[in-house]
């Protein structure tokens, strides 16, 4: 299950290469955690950030950690509980980093990572004079000094790293190590096992599919929108129209800006200026607006004049 976690981080980091590289604009098409992105109903970035990274070392890194501390975790707990933590301590991870980093982007694995540290060390408190007992205590220094590392670097996401490290904990101190022997709470695990993988197949496959497998709208698209659209808008203010082939051309990002190009197409092609028309659409386009710089609060500033 280690292989199987390491090749679908594999999977991610070459489409991010594949896609552009890892600005902040293809991480965001790509599922990485953004608090005004998943509040406005794209949950699944809570999971798809923990399989994006932001460049080959913090890859090499995680999945460094991964190889070591999942072998130490798999072993301990079996295949099932093992990953059953894996991705419930990286969602754990996700939701504390949202309410501690709500404005900022975050990719990486290594809130589950810590959240598999927090599992063993649990394991290690409950379980003394145990090998898991001396396990536990040679973890504690990585713990803490990639906690520390977290809080005196500014560009590290200390809120996924707690977040993952306290449901660790909690998931640790509740799981039993080794496999079930319970019948019921061995069907139990295959059931939750499966729930995870479909899962993430789910989350996989409603981020994408609605897009076309291009993900999310991109942050460019959107600036190169709204700049245009309201340069033609200016321009018909001061009774001078964009060419129909440059505004037929201009891409929409969204339903709404949609909306928005056809109103100002069937404007500009009628022979009769509508004054009232033209401010309807200025109406919508402020709206618009409006929405994007809450959407993208902090990636996308309003300019002062």
């Amino acid at each position: 299950m280690v292989f199987f976690l390491i090749l679908l981080n594999l999977v991610f980091f070459l489409t991010t290469l594949l896609s552009g590289g890892f600005s902040i604009n293809i991480l965001l098409r790509l599922g990485a955690k953004y608090g005004p992105l998943i509040v406005s109903g794209e949950w699944q970035r809570l999971l798809l950030c923990m399989f994006l990274h932001g460049s080959i070392w913090h890859l090499f890194f995680n999945m460094y950690a991964l190889y070591n501390l999942g072998r130490l975790a798999e072993g301990v707990y079996g295949a099932k509980k093992f990953f059953i933590i894996y991705i419930i301590t990286g969602m754990g991870g996700s939701l504390l980093s949202l309410v501690m980093n709500y404005a900022n982007v975050s990719v990486g694995a290594s809130g589950a990572i810590f959240g598999l540290a927090g599992a063993l060390f649990a394991s290690g408190l409950k379980y003394r004079n145990t090998s898991l007992n001396r396990m536990a205590i040679n973890l504690l220094p990585f713990i803490l000094i990639n906690l520390l590392f977290g809080f005196v670097t500014p560009v590290v996401d200390n809120g996924a790293h707690i977040g993952g490290l306290i449901s660790g904990m909690l998931l640790g101190y509740l799981v039993s190590p080794g496999e079930s022997w319970s019948s019921w709470k061995r069907k139990a695990e295959e059931i939750l096992q499966w729930v995870m993988m479909i899962f993430i197949a789910v989350s996989v496959v409603t981020f994408f599919i609605p897009n076309g497998f291009r993900g999310r709208t991109s942050l460019d698209s959107v600036i190169v929108f709204h700049n245009q659209m309201q340069g033609y808008i200016e321009s018909a203010q001061n009774g001078s129209l964009p060419p129909m082939n440059r505004l037929e051309s201009l891409k929409a990002p969204d339903r709404e800006a949609q909306s928005i190009k056809n109103k100002f197409l069937e404007y500009t092609s009628s022979r009769v200026k509508n004054d009232a028309y033209l401010q309807e659409i200025v109406n919508d386009f402020m709206e618009w607006r409006k929405n994007i710089l809450k959407k993208y609060e902090g990636l996308i500033y309003e300019k002062d004049s």
